[in-house]
């Protein structure tokens, strides 16, 4: 799998004025293994929270996609947020021979 993280040193609450969704933006290219894109989000108590996107086009195509996931669906205390991880991939199980490129943009938390 491939995976970038984000910290904050403070707890982040993504609730506030009634956010309730993140959403980001993401393409690939054509040539991309189709993979599981992924989003995690880490709570002050440790607590991770993993979504996949079951569908790859997002990462095999060139088209800007939007990826819109409820915040409860991830499970964690959405008010304490202190780390992001976005990856391609199975973060359980890795396996090797994986290639390809995506481009992520617009990330954010809003009300939907």
């Amino acid at each position: 799998y491939s995976e970038t993280e984000r910290s904050w040193t403070t707890a982040q609450d993504w609730t506030v004025e009634g956010a309730d969704t993140l959403c980001l933006f993401v393409r690939g290219i054509e040539e991309n293994d189709a993979g599981t894109l992924y989003v995690g989000l880490e709570d002050s108590t440790g607590k991770l929270g993993v979504v996949k996107n079951t569908d790859a086009t997002p990462v095999t195509t060139e088209a800007w996609t939007q990826w819109t996931v409820p915040l409860a669906e991830f499970g964690i205390k959405a008010t304490a947020i202190n780390k992001m991880y976005i990856g391609i991939g199975d973060r359980d199980n890795p396996t090797a021979g994986g290639a390809g490129r995506i481009y992520i943009d617009d990330i954010r938390v809003m009300k939907q």
